[in-house]
């Protein structure tokens, strides 16, 4: 290896142009240097693609942390408002989340609503609301927290909407894990 290199760094300089081999070693250096700009533009647009993909995340978790501080005002404008709602032992549980559903208004965005085991093994209701905005989100678990019924869990999800006059930009998607505290 030794050998070969110390006869091509001379061609380099133009000592050699003439001999044997200035062809090869001509592609040779084109070759190298083609791999390294290969490898120097897959290097920068990996470190552009990582930036995007960070502003991105960034962005979202912007996103929800405004929709849990509208939450939060709402939760503290609106808690005086009600007169809390006894848990009634003959409602169960089901229909409990049903009739807070209809009293809202929120039919049209119920996907599912099924009995399941919570935590503990207590009775629990999974319910599934697409296309609401955070307010009625909210109004939705104020509801329920109002009728006894509190939220074990949930996964939401926020969906950007095409841009149509009058639409909201982001709609959510909530399943819920609701259920009673017990004694």
């Amino acid at each position: 290896m030794r050998p070969i290199l110390a006869r091509f760094f001379p061609s380099l300089s133009g000592k050699d142009d003439g001999g044997p081999g200035a062809e090869r070693r001509a592609l040779f250096l084109l070759l190298l240097g083609l791999l390294a700009w290969g490898g120097a533009f897959s290097l920068w647009s990996d470190g552009r693609e990582l930036r995007a993909r960070r502003d991105l995340q960034k962005k979202r978790f912007d996103d929800l942390a405004s929709v849990v501080g509208e939450y939060r005002a709402l939760r503290q404008t609106a808690g005086t408002e009600r007169i809390p709602v006894s848990p009634d032992g003959e409602e169960d549980l089901l229909t409990a989340v049903s009739n807070a559903v209809a009293s809202l208004g929120l039919r049209s965005n119920m996907l599912s609503l099924s009995s399941t085991t919570g935590p503990g093994g207590s009775g629990a209701v999974s319910v599934t609301l697409e296309g609401l905005s955070s307010d009625s989100l909210a109004r939705f678990l104020q509801e329920t927290e109002r009728r006894g019924i509190y939220s074990f869990s949930a996964d939401l999800r926020a969906v950007r909407s095409t841009a149509s006059e009058g639409a909201p930009r982001r709609t959510l998607t909530a399943v819920l894990l609701l259920g009673r505290q017990g004694p």
